[in-house]
């Protein structure tokens, strides 16, 4: 799972129970369970994945969903050392 996505669903989840409609030691309880959940996850997480797998799937898949690498930049003219860089290269 993605850090990022991982993150924004636990901040989700909190939120909810933060803001839902029950009393102190329920929601007390809920925020318990939540962390207790949050540190076995953490605490037992072990990648199974082959990273040089899902890196050629992902580049693989990447056009058919509109995407784009680093490896698809043209390169950028270069300026001499202490030379401004343009804001707006010309085309």
């Amino acid at each position: 799972v993605p850090l990022k996505t991982y993150d924004e669903s636990l901040s989700v989840l909190r939120k909810s129970l933060d803001q839902a409609k029950l009393d102190r030691s329920d929601k007390i309880d809920g925020f318990r369970r939540l962390d207790g959940l949050v540190r076995t996850v953490e605490q037992n997480y072990q990648p199974r994945a082959d990273f040089e797998q899902v890196v050629a799937h992902e580049f693989a898949l990447s056009p058919s969903l509109g995407g784009r690498s680093v490896l698809d930049r043209k390169p950028q003219n270069r300026v001499g050392k202490g030379e401004q860089l343009l804001l707006f290269p010309p085309q």
